[in-house]
């Protein structure tokens, strides 16, 4: 016996939404009972320059995703971040020349409770994405790039999520 036809999986995928509700699971940028959880507080948060045009990628990826409608005025929180990147040739042909390389992101984050000034939270994220190395130097610039600005989104996402969730526990 297999899965049910097509009606019996649309009525299962109706039903889950209730399943998700019944063993506690809540949306974290939802509406939900209580409201959205973190939204507010990350409209609250100011994030100062991140050195380097690596950084500067990050600053505008984070403040898109945590502050999309404009810095506040007055912020209750600081997000400090520093980011570090590095390039490494993995596959490199008899000849010395290099095909394939990585590039790895690396962010160290602390938010700042600006009431008190005292860390509120912290983290670290890390995001790697590999590129091919062209004959074209313009070709091998532009995939470098790409993967610097998949690293650098990744990293912002997870800062994000992290953010929630200490957001969301009454952080």
């Amino acid at each position: 016996m297999g899965w049910p036809g097509t009606v019996g999986r649309r009525s299962l995928l109706g039903m889950l939404p209730a399943l998700l509700a019944g063993c506690g699971f809540q949306p974290l940028y939802g509406s939900g009972r209580g409201g959205p959880a973190a939204t507010p507080e990350m409209a609250q948060i100011s994030i100062p320059p991140i050195p380097d045009r690596a950084g500067q990628m990050l600053r505008n990826e984070l403040r898109d995703r945590l502050v999309p409608t404009g810095l506040p005025d007055k912020p209750r929180w600081r997000l400090d971040v520093s980011f570090k990147e590095t390039k490494n040739d993995l596959v490199i042909l008899r000849d010395a020349t290099a095909t394939f390389a990585k590039y790895v992101g690396d962010a160290k984050w602390v938010l700042v409770d600006l009431a008190t000034d005292a860390p509120a939270t912290k983290g670290q994220s890390r995001r790697i994405a590999s590129y091919s190395i062209s004959s074209s130097e313009f070709a091998s610039l532009q995939a470098e790039e790409d993967a610097r600005r998949r690293v650098v989104t990744g990293i912002a996402e997870d800062i994000r999520l992290r953010l929630g969730l200490f957001f969301k526990r009454g952080g």
